[in-house]
């Protein structure tokens, strides 16, 4: 059985990602191309986060003017800047750090910083089912064996389907096993081409995940492409 530690940023290196993605986003930067194709996720958060950041700095605005003494304006405002910083914070890194697939890995985003990478040769189906599940980060599905969510929070939108279940190495020591992976995708049915366009490469190689050297046998997945996307 395979094991996979998730990738946790540590603290120092949160803050500099924070920060640079944050720059980034004011300055209209495009987002680094990194190996193979990205696969976007969070949208619909993001939209559900600025809605109601929106509406309660509206309510807040509104609170300053008529509600809060003078001596504490400039306080209440700082309170107000720091509400929009946060979700344009969020925005910036959840847009800017999509999911990743190569020829041979698939690479998770499983939270805002964190991650894991998996063999693309353990892949063996993909199909698209929205799943809600309470917290964030990887976690079980309840009533669902082995079943596993991997996104920030909220609605994951495609499940991939591994040939054989795979060990999570938590960063709080703790473990999950995963055979479907519950991921959350802008573009399902792009994401399913991607997947299905890619092929394993035969023989024998390490991956290298969160700094560990994993040992893989990859190995040819499918006879055939997966199936059509339904129409």
């Amino acid at each position: 059985m395979y094991e996979v530690e998730v990738r946790v940023a540590g603290l120092w290196n949160m803050g500099a990602k924070l920060l640079r993605d944050v720059i980034s986003s004011y300055l209209w930067r495009p987002r680094v191309s990194g190996e193979g194709s990205a696969l976007g996720h969070s949208a619909d958060l993001r939209v559900v986060v600025y809605l109601l950041v929106g509406a309660e700095v509206l309510v807040e605005g509104l609170m300053d003017v008529s509600m809060v003494p003078p001596a504490w304006r400039l306080v209440h405002l700082l309170w107000i800047a720091l509400l929009i910083e946060s979700a344009v914070t969020f925005g910036a890194v959840t847009r800017r750090n999509p999911h990743r697939v190569t020829q041979t890995v698939l690479r998770v985003r499983a939270g805002l910083l964190d991650e894991f990478a998996l063999p693309l040769a353990l892949v063996e189906g993909v199909r698209r089912e929205r799943l809600s599940v309470k917290g964030r980060g990887v976690r079980n599905v309840p009533g669902r064996s082995e079943a596993v969510a991997c996104n920030v929070s909220g609605t994951a939108e495609l499940v991939v389907d591994l040939r054989e279940p795979v060990i999570l190495r938590l960063a709080d020591g703790g473990a999950l096993v995963a055979r479907h992976l519950h991921l959350a995708v802008d573009d399902p049915a792009s994401a399913h081409r991607v997947l299905r366009g890619l092929w394993p490469v035969e023989g024998r190689g390490p991956l290298r995940a969160a700094g560990v050297l994993v040992e893989c046998r990859l190995r040819p997945v499918l006879a055939s492409p997966l199936p059509a996307w339904p129409g």
